[in-house]
């Protein structure tokens, strides 16, 4: 399609955007066209609030960044949907995601302490306000903790509703591998991180589950699609690319996952080469988070959970994971049950 057409298809569709932020009107001495290039935002990403002001500036949006002030996700083509999810050692739980339905672009914001089911949809203009906040990192932890039903017994799950209907076939890249890892440990409990998740391996006594074949194909100098810088997550693809990078705001690991429909076709994962992640938790372990159990969270996005919401801190797909344990690398009842939902079990 021309750029000219893309640029009437983008002036004659009514979009839609439901995150709250703000942006500037234009100064209305300025001529036209600078009016415009100040609503397109050609050189920055476009506040989420302000993709519907920019669509009726004629302003072409495939392609573009689209941001919630922090997370960034660029706008995918008609028909597809693309969303990055991840998990951290504090504080919120921030997600985005931007479907391009052809005829709307619909943004929404994951918020603190809710999962896929409990993604809200914040109108223009407002503030959102979702429960469970709390601003210090030590409460959170200790609200994970206190009261939170065991691993076996928690049935909590929430669906992003689109999965992979065919083996998912994935490359690691090590360039910016912490020093300190090996590279054939990293590659090993990946790998294994992978399987906790697609075989749905617990200690409750469910059976194996149904999901299609991951296959490692390998080292790659391919880079994830995936700026550490936010997270932004990039164009689609379907090179399925782990990776690694310095993630900010206390996350340890992003995962980038573009879809159609409810198929998945294509998932990036970074995860953070600071301080905090460890491939071997040392006896005298003291804020340092598991590796395999956080990669086996990652791959949880990558095939289609979303995070359970607060007050299930025995659940792998906690948005929070808890330092200097093991727990993450076995699915809670809950993880279980949301991948035999997507896939079934043997």
């Amino acid at each position: 399609m021309t750029t000219r057409r893309l640029l009437a298809l983008a002036a004659s569709v009514p979009l839609v955007a439901l995150v709250a932020t703000t942006i500037s009107s234009p100064a209305s001495a300025r001529p036209a066209v600078d009016r415009i290039e100040d609503r397109c935002l050609q050189n920055a990403p476009i506040p989420a609030s302000a993709v519907a002001a920019a669509s009726r500036g004629g302003c072409s949006l495939v392609g573009r960044l689209v941001t919630d002030g922090r997370v960034s996700v660029t706008v995918p083509p008609p028909g597809m949907s693309v969303a990055g999810e991840g998990v951290g050692k504090h504080g919120e739980a921030r997600g985005l995601r931007v479907t391009n339905t052809g005829t709307t672009i619909r943004v929404v914001s994951e918020g603190r302490g809710s999962g896929g089911g409990g993604w809200y949809l914040a109108p223009l203009n407002t503030t959102p306000t979702p429960s469970g906040t709390t601003t210090s990192p030590t409460m959170i932890m200790t609200i994970q903790r206190a009261g939170d039903a065991p691993a076996c017994k928690d049935r909590t799950f929430h669906l992003e509703h689109h999965k992979w209907l065919r083996s998912l076939k994935y490359r690691i890249n090590l360039d910016k591998m912490p020093r300190r890892f090996g590279a054939k440990t990293v590659i090993r409990q990946i790998t294994v991180a992978n399987g906790n998740m697609r075989k749905g391996r617990n200690t409750c006594g469910k059976p194996s589950l149904k999901t299609p074949a991951s296959h490692y194909l390998g080292r790659t100098s391919k880079k994830p699609n995936i700026t550490p810088a936010g997270p932004t997550c990039g164009t689609g693809n379907t090179a399925n690319i782990v990776g690694f990078g310095n993630l900010s705001g206390g996350l340890l690991g992003w995962t980038c996952y573009w879809f159609i429909g409810g198929r998945m076709v294509g998932a990036d994962m970074l995860l953070d080469n600071g301080p905090s992640l460890a491939t071997r938790l040392p006896s005298t372990c003291s804020n340092q988070w598991d590796f395999e159990g956080t990669v086996t969270h990652e791959w949880g996005h990558a095939f289609g959970l979303a995070h359970t919401g607060d007050g299930h801190g025995n659940l792998t797909m906690q948005h929070l994971l808890k330092p200097c344990s093991k727990y993450a690398r076995t699915l809670g009842l809950g993880d279980w049950l949301g991948m035999k939902k997507m896939y079934g079990a043997r």
